[in-house]
């Protein structure tokens, strides 16, 4: 049982946070005695009932030492233990040749999954920020020593030296987003999409457009963008052994020797995010070698100026990928044919694409690029996002910051953001979308998070793995596909939270746990194990579990001088009402005749008869508009009848040209039926830049039934930033006409 395995006697994997590395370890008997008085198991505020820890058993035995994590959190400690088995040298998961770590653990071409045989940037990041843990002691195990660390770390920052230079693998400093490993020397991948006029440079007009039909026919390729270019589909029976059928006429030697250079051309395609995550892993490695204990080793100071240099050497790709046109990234840069990564659209033409969504994985490592470069802020400001209601199962609403595809990871990233650290905004925003994770894990009983990864049937890996409530696509979810990735991301916002989640599943996930670590996740629908294991899901649960990063990040920022510049891109928000006289508001509908608006002492009322939509706006005179950053929104409206979900619309001084990729940035609303009664509602809004300057903010909504009635009175829209007493802050928004009342009507 749980209590005897613990009363054995074996020494605790970790002690409380913020002890540091050296000191003696405690035993797990000693901590769970005292909590066997009570009957109860503390967790962070959280309890678990004594009579469920007699249910489940940890692993017998494991000696590692994690002094950053809480010693009181056996179930974390467990999960980090069994992952850091990921590391050890018999593993078979790091290159021989580079250092570095291969994609993945499985080495099984036949089902797919040859992850042995490549690797990515990401992966290469994580490897070598968990190594330097391991070196500044921050990780104690058995599985891989401080000295063992120290050398892979060496190896692989010389790899990533040598590939910075080589054109066959980078261009301009940044490197291609996955390597192949197939030899001593790296190679860009296999190019993914082949264009039609390729066939027709190489055969000619008539002979290339018959190759490239036989190629579709033979289902190695699938035309799109109208058949000018298409998807190279690498299945069974794909190569030059395998020129049978519709390509039987061109097995000659030359013939066929031609269509696979065409097909198999080795590419340089520099993705702007998987650099940004390598770069912001070596910064975090960087200042966890920064570390007093080690600061000053001949080795770790030589390591760590070769790390930087790295980082010196990225500054002209990051600067050219950053479009002045657009005051966007470009999503990435195709060096072999010299443009911007993108697609053809319908009318043949080329169309860049750009990060251009805040709420994704990326955008820690964006906004460290942003400062480690000196780029414009704008990168950053002009990420539009998207927020949306959750209903828990106590019926509370939560607003949370929506992922495009409802995934864990794009929400919480792989690592938690240099602005989000310290800003009760984000903090508040972050654990929000844990409890949300949580509530609908509990809820379909699934023993991890919602997340992209391989979903268990052969190599089938997908990003349409999410939480379809808070998803910004409407394309359909894959919900039965358990990740445990992202619970290390989670524990560090919340770890009471995510230890008694551990607790509650830890049945399931002990059957994950094996020999070389973790493997993915679980599949609910046929109550399986995803045998799968990839590195950067397994260090991103390493890391998270450790919770080192945000503090070694600010620790390289600091050297660097750049925490001033990290204020900037967390500005904070004003004092604001929106329903004050210096403010214009008004309204208009699909039908304008139909639609009225008047201000009233208690607030801005919009009446509409037999309307589909109205639409109401509050404009600031101010020419930069207002701060709206790291703060709380406050929404007073009494409604006569029910009224659809609203979509608001918190648009910038400067307005978006048309045609611009750049996303607004927009709140849904659920409004509730209010039966005349004052309703509010309170949105925490992110610190960001992208809210420094809004002057407008435009609510649509409509009558819950087409062509029905609105009656909304809108009694506050009043924005307070943090700090200070909150109720204090939102009444001296309270700046409306004499005789208005701020007391709820």
């Amino acid at each position: 049982m749980f209590i005897k395995t613990i009363l054995r006697g074996k020494q605790c994997v970790g002690r409380a946070i913020g002890a540091e590395p050296g000191s003696q370890p405690v035993r797990r008997g000693a901590i769970l005695a005292l909590a066997l008085s009570a009957a109860l198991i503390a967790v962070k505020g959280e309890m678990i009932s004594a009579a469920y820890a007699e249910s489940v058993d940890l692993p017998p035995d494991f000696s590692s030492r994690f002094p950053t994590v809480a010693a009181d959190h056996p179930y974390a400690l467990a999960l980090l233990d069994n992952a850091m088995r990921y590391l050890a040298p018999e593993s078979g998961t790091v290159d021989a040749a580079s250092g570095y770590p291969v994609e993945g653990w499985n080495n099984d071409p036949e089902q797919g999954l040859a992850l042995r045989s490549f690797t990515q940037l990401t992966a290469i990041g994580e490897w070598i920020e968990a190594l330097a843990n391991v070196v500044a002691g921050h990780a104690d195990t058995p599985y891989l020593s401080r000295q063992q660390a120290l050398d892979n770390l060496s190896r692989a920052v010389r790899s990533l030296r040598h590939d910075q230079q080589d054109p066959q693998v980078g261009a301009k400093g940044l490197l291609t987003n996955f390597l192949d490993l197939g030899t001593a020397k790296r190679f860009g991948p296999l190019a993914s999409k082949v264009s039609r006029q390729s066939f027709i440079e190489a055969f000619g007009e008539a002979q290339g457009v018959q190759v490239w039909k036989a190629l579709a026919e033979k289902g190695w390729i699938a035309p799109e963008s109208n058949g000018r270019q298409a998807a190279i589909l690498r299945q069974t029976n794909y190569g030059a052994a395998w020129f049978d059928g519709p390509l039987a006429r061109y097995d000659d030697g030359p013939t066929k020797d031609r269509i696979m250079a065409i097909l198999d051309q080795r590419v340089v395609t520099v993705v702007f995010g998987d650099n940004a995550n390598l770069s912001s892993s070596v910064a975090r490695a960087i200042g966890a070698l920064l570390a007093e204990a080690i600061r000053d080793d001949p080795v770790v100071v030589d390591l760590r100026a070769e790390m930087d240099r790295f980082l010196d050497a990225q500054q002209e790709g990051y600067a050219d990928l950053y479009n002045s046109a657009t005051g966007l990234f470009y999503f990435g840069w195709d060096a072999t044919l010299d443009r911007p990564l993108g697609w053809l659209d319908g009318e043949g033409n080329w169309r860049a694409g750009h990060m251009d969504y805040l709420i994704n994985e990326f955008r820690g490592p964006a906004t460290f690029v942003v400062l480690r470069y000196g780029l414009p802020s704008d990168a950053v400001a002009n990420l539009g996002f998207t927020m949306k209601p959750y209903r828990d199962r106590q019926k509370r609403t939560l607003y949370v910051l929506a992922p495009w595809e409802g995934s864990s990871f794009q929400a919480l990233g792989l690592a938690l953001c240099p602005v989000e650290v310290g800003s009760r905004s984000w903090q508040t925003l972050l654990e929000g979308f844990v409890d949300v994770e949580l509530d609908y894990a509990r809820r379909h009983r699934l023993p991890g998070f919602l997340s992209e990864s391989y979903t268990g049937q052969g190599a089938h890996y997908t990003g349409d793995v999410g939480i379809p409530d808070i998803a910004v696509t409407t394309m359909p979810r894959l919900t039965n596909i358990a990740s445990l990735y992202t619970l290390g991301v989670a524990y560090s916002i919340a770890p009471g939270k995510v230890e008694r989640f551990l607790a509650e599943n830890w049945s399931t996930i002990s059957q994950l746990l094996t020999d070389h670590g973790p493997w993915e996740g679980f599949n609910v629908a046929t109550q399986q194990p995803i045998r799968v294991q990839t590195t950067a899901h397994t260090l991103s649960l390493i890391l998270g579990l450790l919770g080192t990063g945000p503090q070694q990040m600010n620790r390289y920022l600091g050297c660097q001088g750049l925490l001033p510049r990290l204020q900037e891109l967390r500005p904070a928000g004003e004092l604001v009402d929106f329903l004050s006289e210096e403010n214009r508001c008004f309204a208009w509908g699909d039908r304008p005749a139909a639609v009225t608006s008047v201000r009233q002492a208690d607030g801005f009322r919009i009446e509409a008869r037999q309307a589909n939509r109205v639409a109401a706006a509050l404009v600031s005179p101010r020419e930069d508009g207002v701060a709206l950053s790291d703060g709380l929104l406050t929404i007073g409206y009494r409604s006569a009848h029910p009224l659809a979900p609203a979509v608001i619309t918190l648009k910038p001084a400067n307005p978006v040209p048309p045609g611009s990729p750049i996303l607004p940035k927009q709140l849904h609303v659920d409004w509730a039926q209010t039966f005349g009664q004052h309703e509010e509602l309170q949105i925490s809004l992110p610190a960001t830049p992208g809210l420094a300057a809004i002057k407008e903010i435009v609510i649509e909504t409509g009558p819950a039934e087409t062509g029905g009635v609105v009656d909304l009175t809108i009694t506050r829209f009043a924005f307070a930033p943090y700090g200070g007493s909150l109720d204090d802050a939102i009444r001296q928004t309270a700046r409306r006409s004499p005789g208005a009342s701020l007391a709820r009507p």
